[in-house]
């Protein structure tokens, strides 16, 4: 009898303690802003696909997604605490990090292992090389990485830019000053030119690509960078976005226009065959490299990294030579089975 009293004891105080369980509230997600380096194109897919996958709701996190003016406008935004995480280029990282360094974001994850950007022009305009600009006319913008970084390219590479016309405009008209022939060639990232010029009637092949890591400039491209405020409070959710957004971009480089549908539910203007092209250029010249189908996407040489970081104070002539600690935390890179390649 007195077995009986134990057993059923034991099984109310189970059922009380199922009952308190069921009844707790759902821990609320953490809530986080992400601005992207750019707008919501094929460039920022796997953002998109891992917000459409439910992957950061998962995680525990409520991420909202903003467009900006370019990685310096990006990084401007997550030092201020604008935002909480931005995707920004590491050259634009280092020279903010080197003037700012008490609020300057830090890198936690390079998506960019080789960068993109580039001098593009049209074929017909008879510009092979770096030093056939003497003498002609440069777009540019004022917030983006390639614009922001032209001047430490000109330095390495020896061009003078007292010889070089530069003119300024928004990024809307950039590509359309190019077109129209008002500008000989412009900067940029060459997904988003060479692709925005395809969407005009530009044939890919018509189109030439210079890119600053071939001519002295070769360093790291875009990076998930963290405000410090938000990354010293809230570690365990910058792990979390990490890797709910690895997930999304490795699924995002395997099926493009999958990739595309996603972005299309918040881009409802985009082209979504122009931009699964524009996904898989950037997949393919960027961030699928032989470093990163051997160590994983995000894979990153503290070396190398070093040296990007001299080369960039050198060219700019920085008086503070940051540390790499200063400019990457690589405590939350996942796995590196969970970052290789699916395809």
């Amino acid at each position: 009898m007195r077995v009986a009293r134990r057993v059923i004891a034991t099984l109310a105080l189970l059922s009380l303690a199922q009952a308190a369980c069921l009844a707790a509230p759902a821990q609320p997600p953490t809530k986080l802003n992400l601005v992207l380096n750019f707008a919501a194109d094929g460039g920022a897919a796997g953002f998109y696909h891992a917000l459409e996958r439910g992957y950061f709701r998962e995680a525990g996190l409520d991420v909202a997604i903003e467009p900006s003016k370019g990685s310096a406008d990006a990084i401007t935004r997550t030092a201020s605490q604008a935002s909480d995480i931005g995707v920004g280029d590491i050259s634009t990282l280092v020279e903010f990090a080197s003037r700012r360094p008490e609020i300057a974001p830090k890198a936690v994850f390079i998506l960019h292992n080789r960068s993109p950007q580039a001098v593009i022009t049209i074929k017909a305009n008879g510009i092979a090389r770096l030093a056939d600009l003497h003498g002609r006319i440069l777009g540019q913008t004022q917030t983006d990485a390639a614009s922001r970084m032209f001047p430490a390219l000109a330095s390495i590479a020896g061009l003078d830019l007292s010889r070089i016309e530069l003119r300024q405009f928004s990024p809307q008209l950039r590509d359309t000053m190019l077109l129209t022939k008002q500008v000989d060639a412009v900067t940029g990232f060459d997904s988003t030119v060479v692709l925005n010029l395809k969407a005009n009637g530009v044939a890919v092949d018509d189109v030439r690509v210079i890119y600053y890591a071939d001519n002295g400039l070769d360093v790291y491209g875009n990076a998930f960078l963290i405000n410090p405020a938000f990354l010293h409070a809230n570690a365990d959710a910058v792990k979390a976005f990490v890797g709910a957004a690895v997930r999304g971009w490795r699924e995002a480089i395997a099926d493009p226009k999958g990739a595309a549908e996603s972005l299309g539910k918040h881009n409802n203007l985009a082209r979504l065959d122009i931009e699964a092209e524009r996904l898989a250029w950037l997949a393919n010249h960027q961030i699928v490299t032989p470093q990163t189908r051997k160590d994983g996407l995000g894979a990153y040489d503290p070396n190398r990294l070093a040296q990007n970081i001299e080369l960039v104070a050198k060219a700019f002539g920085l008086a503070r030579l940051p540390q790499v600690s200063e400019i990457y935390d690589d405590r939350f890179l996942p796995p590196r089975e969970e970052r290789m390649p699916i395809r």
